[in-house]
């Protein structure tokens, strides 16, 4: 006769490229390498996950037999293995309780005060791009005198008309070791002189309806010139939508995208075209590293502050200035931006997504939350 075999018990863990979120009774489980996931809304599944996220259990939970045995935690075991985001181990193949290293967000004091960046010798290598907007008003011997002091990594964006540009002005930025961006209306584009051409590049943008000679003028410009470009299309509508389509393929335009613009009249459109569902928060994988920079930071506007002709300083132009570069240092500009700012650190934490388990799986709160003044854009909650 065959003995009888006991039943064993195992030790239940999750793949540390699993980023797991239980909001609400309701559990998602997330594979950063291809974007599958596992939800679940059963009560002893949540318990199980519960257990082995805290803290005491190093990412593992001992699993007994009997429990394994229930229906909806065998179910959820199998879909686990066969998706590759966990497993079990029998307990006899150990000598004693495995750890598992899972990943946790601890970034100090992000998710209820401000971080406290003192501890950076220079406050300004935290910049990555500084969007300068000109016009005939612009000093531009103060500005260039400021500029110099920025790191050599720190890119620029210069933004309105071209032709208020002064020479030193350009010169300047074609010296940087760091490239410089170029952002005008269709209408505004000018030729760049050849000897300045290598460092710049445009980013020329498009509001309906469009004067088409200026069009012509403008695209003939950029494609007799070296530097690369890219048009932005300002939609508002469908029949913009169309437009721009008709642009692209009648003129070849290889480097574009589209920028919807919110009217306050327009919500339908946006809600049909931009508004996100489930599928289009899963239709691109998201790192364990991009997970926890959301928690922490608006990606988007961290490290980038904007200076405008009269000297005024912003870390989003949507919020009150930060101080003017006439009267205050960076150093301290930027130091308010970290202590009272409501950009760089602004992360999607308010209702209703916070109580929602995409909430770290969305993009960061863009400046359409802001303009629409509503917290979340999606069709999920």
């Amino acid at each position: 006769m065959e003995s009888i075999k006991n039943p064993t018990d195992f030790w239940f863990t999750i793949e540390p490229y699993v980023f797991v979120s239980i909001v609400d009774k309701c559990a998602l489980l997330y594979n950063t390498l291809d974007g599958v996931t596992i939800e679940t809304d059963k009560p002893e599944v949540i318990e199980l996950l519960n257990e082995m996220l805290q803290e005491r259990n190093c990412g593992v939970a001992l699993l007994e037999n009997e429990r394994y045995s229930k229906a909806d935690i065998y179910t959820f075991i199998g879909e686990l293995r066969e998706k590759y985001m966990g497993d079990i181990i029998d307990v006899t193949l150990s000598k004693g309780k495995p750890v598992q290293l899972l990943p946790y967000f601890n970034y100090p004091n992000m998710r209820n005060r401000k971080v406290d960046f003192s501890a950076l010798k220079n406050m300004l290598d935290m910049l990555s791009c500084i969007r300068i907007h000109v016009d005939d008003s612009t000093d531009s011997a103060k500005l260039i005198s400021l500029l110099q002091t920025m790191p050599e990594n720190v890119s620029f964006d210069v933004i309105g008309n071209m032709e208020s540009v002064s020479n030193e002005l350009w010169s300047f930025f074609n010296q940087h070791p760091s490239p410089a961006t170029i952002i005008c209306a269709y209408y505004n584009v000018i030729a760049l002189d050849t000897s300045c051409s290598h460092n710049f590049s445009y980013r020329v943008s498009v509001k309906f309806p469009v004067d088409m000679i200026q069009w012509k003028r403008s695209l003939q410009i950029l494609k007799n010139q070296t530097s690369p470009f890219e048009f932005v299309f300002e939609i508002t509508s469908d029949a913009d939508c169309q437009q721009a389509e008709q642009l692209i393929n009648n003129y070849g335009i290889e480097n574009y995208c589209l920028n919807p613009v919110y009217t306050g009249k327009n919500i339908a459109f946006f809600e049909e075209h931009v508004f996100l569902t489930k599928e289009d928060i899963l239709s691109t994988s998201i790192s364990i590293k991009d997970l926890f920079a959301k928690q922490s930071m608006y990606v988007s506007d961290f490290g980038k502050i904007t200076i405008m002709p009269n000297g005024n300083v912003y870390a989003n132009v949507n919020y009150p200035a930060l101080g003017n570069i006439y009267s205050s240092s960076l150093y301290e500009i930027i130091s308010k931006e970290i202590a009272e700012g409501q950009s760089w650190l602004r992360i999607r934490n308010q209702f209703p997504c916070n109580a929602c388990n995409y909430q770290w799986l969305c993009p960061s709160p863009s400046d359409y939350e802001t303009a629409i003044g509503r917290p979340n854009l999606c069709h999920v909650k």
